[in-house]
């Protein structure tokens, strides 16, 4: 069902004339562009009169969502659309929307009509006595729908391992549909990852122990229309922004994303010496292995932990490869002398001294492909 055009003349006075905007409602998106104008209708619907506006965050679709966007903020003034060229990303997009509401509460839901809009007005209530209102599929009354019994373990192990590690007494910190005072947002706004994941975990998290917190039941839907986003990096994403957000940002996510990759490296080199010994002299096959293990850790950082400057043509990827080998090579030195150094000043087993090793040479290859192999003549954004 397409929406309806609005007359400009017959929009409501807070899109024409500037006047208070009761509420935000911020959309962000990426190849939702059969979505987005049902979604709109929708909320047309449940918002009845109202004062409101809705801001589609949209990186830049390649279905061209942006455009579906703006022809419905020519029909309709209150809703309007900010296209992202060079930053992707859902936190960032929820922040980015965020910062640009005029309503004094703001809303963020997905494009995808999972999230009942019939839930949006219940959410806007709860903030008169609330700083903060988040949708639950959990609470009495809620429901994840139609999910199947692996995806809804996950959900609810995610739930668990928030109120576990970070404190958070909410039934459902990974939900992605809430409303908070716009006052509060900007309060926070400085101290949130835009590179997080769940920017809902983040503001419980910061506001654990101050905010008043509503819960709103709603049922999560079928999608109307393309695809989920949601896979494996996705989940263990937000594994590693939920351990950053412990240590209070001094382990970046992106160190313990580099971490990961260095100890499937470790394996790749161990089992790549067990099949090649035989077929090949032990120095060859460790030579190889090594080799294996170098192009394996420089791929999938380039992929994962690197993604938003991933090398992505052939010779970008070539020049990276040499500069990450480079890197490495002279981490392996720091590694050895200082696994060999504290060995022969300490007299520790050597297993032992070389975990400092290890520990002094991750941190060097970390840096320094962070600022040489993955920063290399990259312009600032």
């Amino acid at each position: 069902m397409q929406p309806s055009a609005i007359p400009f003349d017959e929009a409501t006075p807070d899109a024409r004339s500037g006047a208070e905007i009761a509420a935000s409602i911020v959309i962000p998106t990426y190849n939702e562009a059969k979505n987005v104008p049902v979604l709109v209708e929708r909320l047309r619907e449940v918002m009845g009169q109202r004062s409101y506006e809705i801001i589609v965050v949209d990186d830049d679709s390649p279905d061209l969502t942006w455009s579906v966007a703006n022809r419905l903020g020519e029909e309709d003034p209150r809703v309007r659309c900010h296209r992202r060229i060079d930053r992707k990303g859902l936190g960032s997009a929820i922040v980015d929307g965020l910062s640009l509401g005029r309503g004094e509460r703001l809303v963020v839901m997905d494009a995808d009509l999972q999230h009942d809009p019939a839930a949006i007005p219940r959410l806007l209530d709860a903030l008169d006595d609330a700083d903060l209102a988040l949708g639950t599929r959990y609470g009495e009354g809620g429901s994840t729908g139609e999910w199947g019994i692996v995806r809804e373990l996950m959900s609810r192990g995610a739930t668990i391992f928030c109120r576990v590690l970070l404190g958070i007494t909410a039934t459902d910190p990974m939900s992605g549909l809430f409303a908070i005072r716009r006052d509060l947002f900007h309060e926070l706004a400085p101290r949130l990852n835009p590179r997080g994941f769940k920017i809902l975990m983040e503001v419980l998290y910061h506001t654990r122990n101050r905010a008043r917190v509503a819960e709103v039941d709603y049922t999560f839907g079928l999608r109307h229309a393309g695809e989920s986003k949601l896979d494996k990096a996705v989940i263990l994403d937000f594994v590693l922004s939920a351990f950053e957000l412990r240590s209070g940002g001094l382990v970046s996510r992106r160190f313990l994303k580099y971490c990961a990759v260095g100890l499937l490296g470790v394996a790749v080199q161990t089992i790549g010496v067990y099949l090649l010994n035989g077929p090949l002299t032990p120095p060859v096959a460790l030579a190889t292995a090594i080799a294996a293990a170098m192009l394996h850790n420089y791929l999938l950082n380039n992929i994962w932990t690197f993604r938003d400057r991933r090398h992505r043509e052939a010779t970008a990827l070539l020049s990276g490869l040499v500069r990450f080998v480079f890197v490495s090579g002279f981490g392996a030195l720091i590694n050895h002398s200082v696994t060999t150094n504290l060995f022969q000043l300490t007299g520790v087993p050597m297993h032992l001294t070389s975990l400092a090793g290890i520990a002094m040479a991750t941190a060097w290859n970390f840096l320094l492909n962070s600022r040489i192999t993955w920063d290399f003549g990259r312009k600032d954004e």
